[in-house]
């Protein structure tokens, strides 16, 4: 794959803003509604109601507060990881290590709360997002200057430095490690250091962060002139780099970013969810979805925001669907996997296109 810029839309220069989010919000929509479509199938087969389980599976998510809050506080890091997909994948820098920097910032952020729980909780509670950012940059920007300046693939780097990071959170929080508190975990962060709940014990003020997140992003991609030079870099690294765009610094710049979006999402889920860092932050694997939410979204902020709520929505949903029905909760991990299917689909036709598009001069030619 030359380049996955393709996959994002190009916003004509009259599109308006209104209009270019709607159309990043309907796509992800879609390719959710066909794998939706194709699990009422596999539900039919097995002679349950379709009609019942998604009853619960979309509607009851909507019909309480406490239900509709779930969903929200569940897309909290998707938002933030996928964004940080999307910013690398923009430039054509293929970093998949965003589970590695979540996890790594969410450990730098319990250590700070609690290494500096003396400070007043206005400079404590910025200062502590601040660390995680600063570990998941690191971490990802060694794999990014890696790329930039010594060629290596990044695709492989980031995905060996993601393990390498869990292991090294892992030693940090098991029983003899440095931070390590009861139970594979640190010790719980102050109160002071943590986000208050929104009406429930699940959703949290953590959910700002998020939306000044999809507005840095927008206005960095574009209304900046880094922004500008990583979607051409995406788009044509070698006419970028012709036209004077200094492309080894803007896959640094980008993969920087990344780290920072990715090291606040886990910042957020340890000051705002679990209030600690343990070993099971591995589990929910926020890192490597949001590469296939930022894909769903095709690239664009607005539809990142989409795509995490739509993922959101069937991990509520389908709490209450085992709980409410006898449908199979696994048919839903089916139904994400048809979703990953589909936008790899995307990607490969973009990519023949492009391939056959860049041959048929070379055929006229001949």
């Amino acid at each position: 794959m030359e380049s996955i810029e393709e996959l994002a839309p190009q916003k004509p220069s009259g599109e308006s803003f209104l209009v270019a989010s709607l159309k990043a919000a309907v796509r992800p929509i879609g390719v959710v509604a066909l794998a939706l479509l194709i699990g009422m199938g596999i539900i039919l087969y097995t002679q349950e109601n379709p009609f019942i389980a998604y009853q619960n599976l979309l509607i009851a998510p909507f019909q309480s507060w406490d239900t509709f809050s779930n969903v929200l506080f569940y897309a909290i890091p998707l938002v933030l990881t996928g964004l940080a997909t999307l910013v690398s994948f923009r430039a054509n820098v293929f970093n998949i290590g965003t589970e590695g920097q979540l996890q790594l910032g969410a450990l730098v952020t319990a250590w700070g709360a609690l290494t500096f729980s003396g400070l007043p909780a206005v400079v404590l509670v910025p200062f502590i997002i601040a660390l995680g950012a600063l570990a998941g940059m690191i971490w990802s920007g060694i794999a990014g200057w890696m790329r930039a300046y010594l060629g290596a693939t990044e695709l492989v780097s980031t995905l060996m430095m993601s393990y390498i990071a869990i292991d090294i959170t892992t030693y940090f929080v098991t029983p003899g490690g440095p931070l390590a508190g009861p139970g594979g975990a640190t010790n719980l962060i102050p109160l002071k250091a943590q986000f208050p709940t929104i009406g429930n014990e699940l959703l949290h003020w953590g959910i700002i962060v998020p939306i000044l997140a999809v507005i840095a992003v927008y206005l960095l991609l574009y209304r900046t002139p880094l922004g500008y030079e990583i979607r051409m870099v995406g788009a044509n690294p070698s006419f970028a780099l012709f036209g004077g765009v200094p492309v080894p610094r803007v896959i640094l710049a980008t993969s920087l970013i990344t780290g920072i979006l990715a090291g606040v999402a886990g910042a957020v889920q340890v000051m705002g969810f679990a209030h600690q860092y343990a070993t099971s932050f591995t589990d929910p694997q926020w890192g490597w979805t949001g590469v296939t939410v930022a894909l769903l979204a095709r690239l664009e902020p607005i539809g990142v925001v989409v795509a995490a709520l739509l993922y959101a929505l069937l991990e509520e949903g389908t709490q209450l669907m085992q709980n409410n029905t006898n449908v199979d909760h696994n048919i839903i991990g089916v139904v994400q996997g048809l979703i990953i299917l589909f936008v790899t689909a995307q990607i490969a036709v973009a990519w023949l296109r492009r391939r056959r598009a860049s041959a048929t001069p070379a055929v006229e030619a001949a």
